[in-house]
C-alpha cells in the first residue's frame, strides 16, 4: 500500500527544495519512489494541474522577487530557474501572467498578477491508501439514471453498497439498451423518503422511456455542486463504504458546515469514469447538492 498523502507533501517539498534546478518528472518519481504515471495522475486529479505545470507556475511566481527587488539581468532570472534562454523564461513568464518580466519590473504600482503559491498540504486529506484535495464547484443540468434501487441499512456493513454497485456494473447494467457511456457509473444516495436510507446503482441513459423490470428511473434535477475527488491505489471494486464515509465525515466537518453553504437536496451521487480505472488506480467523485446558507 503506497501513501499517497506522503508521496504528494513529498513531491510539494521537493519542489519549494529545488525550485533554482531544473525539475523532471523522472526527478520527482525517483525521489518519491512513486510511478511517474500514477504520481502525474494523482496530482493533476488533487489540484487540476499537471506537475509539471505547477513546477513552471511556482518557479514564475518566485521569480517575481527578483524582478521586483533586486537588479538582476532577466537572463539570469532565467538561468537561476533552469529556463534554458531568456526568451523561453519571458514567453513563459507572458503566457502565464499577461505581461512581461520587464513589465512587472518598470510598472509595479498598476499591476495586478494571480499568482500560484505553494500548495499548503494541511489541506490535502487522506485515509489509508486514498487522498483527497480541496473540492470544486459544478453547475450540471438534470440528467436521467436508470438503475436499481436497494434500501441500506444503518448495520447493514460497509461493503453493502460496494455488492450492489459491483453486482449491477457487472451483471445488470447491460440490460438497459439507452447507456450513454458504459463505462461510467453512477451510485444514487437518497434519505429523503421515509426516514431510510437507498442506494441505486444506476447508468446515465439519454431517457426514461425504457425502464428494464426490477429496475427504476431517475430524474436527477438542476443543481451547483460541490464535487469532492478521492483517488486511490485500489481498483474501484474495492472502494469501501466505510472508508470513503470517514473522508465524507472530514470534508463535511471541515469543509461544508463553515463554508457559507448548505445542503440544497437530500441526495448525492457518486461518479466513477471506469476507463481511467486500473487494478492499482482508480478516481471517485463525490457530487453533494449545495445552496448558498
Amino acid at each position: 500500500m503506497k501513501d499517497l498523502k506522503k508521496a504528494i507533501v513529498t513531491t510539494i517539498d521537493y519542489i519549494e527544495n529545488n525550485l533554482y534546478n531544473r525539475i523532471s518528472l523522472d526527478d520527482i518519481s525517483l525521489h518519491t519512489r512513486i510511478s511517474k504515471y500514477y504520481l502525474h495522475r494523482s496530482f493533476k486529479s488533487l489540484t487540476g494541474e499537471s506537475i509539471i505545470e505547477y513546477v513552471q507556475s511556482r518557479k514564475l511566481t518566485s521569480s517575481i522577487n527578483e524582478l521586483i527587488n533586486t537588479n538582476m539581468r532577466i537572463i539570469d532570472i532565467a538561468l537561476n530557474y533552469g529556463f534554458d534562454y531568456e526568451q523561453s523564461y519571458i514567453r513563459a513568464f507572458k503566457k502565464t501572467f499577461g505581461c512581461t518580466p520587464l513589465k512587472v519590473r518598470s510598472d509595479q504600482t498598476s499591476l495586478s498578477l494571480v499568482i500560484k503559491e505553494k500548495i499548503n498540504t494541511k489541506d490535502i486529506l487522506s485515509f489509508g491508501n486514498s487522498i483527497t484535495y480541496n473540492p470544486h464547484f459544478v453547475f450540471k443540468q438534470k440528467f436521467n439514471l436508470v438503475g436499481i434501487k436497494h434500501k441500506i441499512l444503518s448495520k447493514s456493513g460497509d461493503k453493502t453498497a460496494n455488492i450492489y454497485g459491483k453486482d449491477f456494473f457487472y451483471n445488470h447494467k447491460n440490460r438497459i439498451p439507452n447507456v450513454i457511456n458504459p463505462h461510467l457509473y453512477f451510485g444514487y444516495t437518497d434519505w429523503g423518503s421515509n426516514g431510510f436510507i437507498y442506494y441505486t446503482p444506476s447508468a446515465h441513459v439519454n431517457d426514461l422511456n425504457i425502464i428494464p423490470e426490477g429496475m427504476i428511473g431517475i430524474t436527477v434535477p438542476t443543481h451547483k455542486y460541490v464535487v469532492f475527488r478521492f483517488i486511490g491505489f485500489f481498483s474501484p471494486d474495492e472502494i469501501n463504504g466505510r472508508h470513503i464515509g470517514r473522508l465524507l465525515v472530514q470534508l463535511y466537518s471541515r469543509w461544508i458546515f463553515k463554508s457559507g453553504y448548505k445542503f440544497a437536496d437530500t441526495f448525492r451521487f457518486e461518479y466513477i469514469d471506469t476507463s481511467m480505472s486500473k487494478d492499482n488506480y482508480c478516481e471517485l467523485h463525490i457530487y453533494q447538492p449545495i445552496e448558498d446558507a
